[in-house]
């Protein structure tokens, strides 16, 4: 096989379409209640199907009566397939007296994570 054969059939071979996967479906939240009094814990896993550096988890924290009493965020680092979470996480100090901890967003964009 000559050399423009060869080139010929590389560039005629299709390649594959990369599969880009949306972490808020495949980074899984299972559980986030209130541990103590300043403190909840995370129980999560990642259905991912490939390694993330960093996945960041948004939160607010709300009330007994459903009011919204400050935001946080939470990371996970080396986040590979499989990987199961489990933390304790400090809430911010404007959450004090919160009832009820609620996902907001799952991201890997840390402007968007951190704003």
């Amino acid at each position: 096989m000559n050399l423009l054969s060869l080139l010929t059939l590389l560039l005629s071979t299709p390649t594959p379409a990369v599969h880009t996967e949306d972490i808020s479906h495949c980074f899984v939240v299972n559980e986030m209640v209130k541990s103590e009094e300043h403190r909840y814990f995370v129980d999560a896993i990642s259905k991912c199907s490939r390694e993330y550096d960093t996945v960041y988890v948004m939160v607010s924290f709300l009330d007994a009566m459903g009011g919204h009493l400050d935001d946080g965020v939470w990371a996970v680092y080396w986040c590979r397939p499989g990987r199961r979470e489990t933390h304790q996480f400090g809430i911010p100090p404007r959450a004090v007296g919160f009832t009820r901890v609620v996902l907001r967003k799952i991201t890997i964009d840390p402007t968007d994570a951190l704003r």
